[in-house]
């Protein structure tokens, strides 16, 4: 029985599933620790290795019902053999980064992809573990094997790959700020994942204490959320933050959750929502059908999509044994309040790319924010909607402008920039800044790295739907770790992205197993760039540049007064 299902940036794959009662019996087999048996089935890379692929295994009870708005809950165990030969829904979702969004998605979604090498390059030892968070804003995304495929990490025979999917939007984050919604569902799903494979782990060949936690935007803020969080303490020994952060502004933890809610339902047409109790308005909102739910995200924007992520993680102010975080994470960050662990964090050239060209690329959407360019520009990032804010904005990003047009055909492309240094490089350089005031003797080993590698695939195809040249984009190294075979073609044989993909994932594969070598930061800060080398023989290189540019993060640090 074949399905179709969009991956987070849009295209179409065909997903073929086999039904629950018809296992292949020459599939790979692995029974868990507390419950029954998975009956998986095996893939070959392009390269001809055999793996074994883990699909849609559940890790807690669907969350419908009288579990939406809660904290995940253990699968009831089973016995016998349970259909892990094909992916299950994503998780209920609009992705607004997409043109012409629809909701799309299903509440029964915490489900994760387990894939594991049949020949281990070391068969003596259990290998080291890579647990992956998607990105999408905390909005959208899934665990798609067309987009996240594990072939490459497969290719090497040393790690195992664990892909994972959350709740997303209101489903994940809606809190009442208090033990009727305590809110952070998705971070605490995330959590969840982290249990199970410290309990199931061994069972596949791997080792439990050599857990690898790794997120992409979103995903990378979602693993230094769970670097500071008591609940994740212990779950895993590295951590690696890519093109996110969760000290940007678009993370800053909701201040009034209750009115949310409220807002929330109002969207939905439940009536007088600030009359009511917190378990009255969960309630409510429990019996709103999840397509509807997801929809009502356009009743809460102020223009456009904007602000992009709407809901987010909150600071829990109901604590108890479940608890996710219970302080400002900025502040826990500050005071280097998180786990002692090898961390690793990296950047690419064109950040913004994922919001910014779906403007640029948009006169209709162009001329309407320039019409209100005072008003929405600081807000769209975070600043306040004052004259500081407007003149500092206009001066670094659009200084050829006017007070009647901010934005011209000459500088539209600022726009990249100031949606790449507010979201992801300024909070980026702020979480290593911080880390680094601790002084050498008290702070773990880190590193950082810049991808500019630019190769023959970007996800700039699917964030401005055109061809156009945008440099390197956020995302696009991604497409050197996994095989995207839903968004991109194979590269070639003996090509320079071939050879940039090998040394990339090589590059975390290490780092699975030895952590950080050279800290980032003991003398001089600086950061390993993966580029291209000019040398036909030798396509691709790491070279050592300074890590930050001063300029920009005075210039953040002045804006959001900190």
């Amino acid at each position: 029985m074949c399905r179709q299902a969009s991956t987070i940036l849009g295209p179409i794959l065909l997903v073929c599933s086999v039904t629950s009662d018809i296992l292949r019996p020459n599939g790979p087999r692995t029974c868990l620790a507390e419950s029954g048996c998975l009956q998986g089935r095996y893939f070959t890379s392009p390269n001809g290795t055999q793996y074994e692929a883990y699909l849609g295994v559940p890790y807690a009870r669907p969350p419908v019902g009288e579990l939406r708005f809660k904290n995940p809950q253990p699968v009831e165990p089973w016995t016998g053999n349970y259909n892990a030969t094909f992916e299950r829904a994503k998780c209920v979702q609009k992705n607004d980064l997409e043109p012409n969004a629809s909701v799309e998605g299903s509440e029964d979604c915490l489900y994760m992809n387990v894939y594991k090498p049949q020949l281990s390059k070391n068969p003596d030892k259990p290998l080291a573990v890579l647990v992956y968070i998607h990105g999408g804003g905390y909005f959208a995304g899934s665990a798609s094997q067309g987009e996240f495929g594990p072939d490459r990490f497969m290719d090497t025979g040393e790690v195992i790959v664990v892909v994972m999917q959350y709740r997303l939007g209101v489903f994940g984050f809606l809190s009442t700020g208090d033990e009727f919604a305590s809110g952070n569902f998705g971070l605490k799903d995330q959590n969840a994942v982290l249990r199970w494979v410290q309990k199931n782990i061994a069972q596949f060949g791997g080792d439990p204490t050599l857990v690898t936690l790794f997120g992409q935007s979103a995903g990378g803020s979602s693993v230094q959320m769970h670097m500071m969080s008591p609940l994740s303490k212990g779950l895993f020994s590295r951590a690696v933050i890519m093109s996110g952060s969760a000290l940007g502004f678009w993370h800053r933890p909701v201040e009034n959750p209750l009115k949310m809610a409220q807002e929330q339902a109002a969207a939905v047409g439940i009536d007088s929502p600030s009359a009511m109790s917190s378990e009255e308005l969960v309630q409510a909102l429990r019996q709103v059908d999840a397509l509807e739910l997801g929809r009502s995200i356009d009743k809460l924007k102020f223009w456009h999509i904007y602000p992009l992520v709407f809901w987010r993680p909150v600071v829990e102010k109901y604590v108890d044994s479940a608890t996710f975080i219970s302080e400002d994470p900025r502040t826990l960050w500050a005071n280097g309040a998180y786990h002692q662990i090898p961390w690793r964090i990296g950047y690419v050239p064109n950040e913004g790319a994922f919001a910014s060209l779906s403007l640029i690329t948009n006169k209709t959407l162009i001329d309407d924010l320039n019409k209100h360019a005072d008003s929405y520009i600081p807000r769209m990032f975070g600043c306040k909607e004052d004259e500081k804010s407007r003149r500092m904005l206009r001066q670094r990003f659009f200084p050829d402008g006017t007070d009647e047009q901010w934005i011209t055909e000459k500088n539209f492309k600022q726009l990249q920039d100031l949606f790449s240094e507010a979201f992801i490089t300024f909070p980026i350089t702020l979480s290593v800044k911080q880390h680094i005031s601790k002084g050498t003797e008290k702070r773990t080993p880190f590193d950082i790295y810049y991808f500019s590698f630019k190769g023959n695939h970007s996800y700039s195809k699917y964030f401005a739907q055109t061809d156009l040249d945008f440099g390197v984009c956020h995302s696009d190294d991604l497409s050197y770790l996994y095989r995207a075979k839903a968004l991109f073609k194979d590269f070639k044989p003996n090509s320079p992205e071939l050879a940039m993909a090998t040394k990339l994932v090589d590059y975390y594969v290490q780092f699975a197993y030895n952590g950080v070598t050279n800290d980032a930061c003991s003398g001089d800060c600086v950061v390993q760039e993966f580029t291209k080398s000019g040398d036909p023989d030798k396509p691709v290189k790491i070279q050592i540049n300074k890590a930050f540019d001063e300029e920009m993060f005075a210039f953040w640090r002045e804006i959001y007064n900190m």
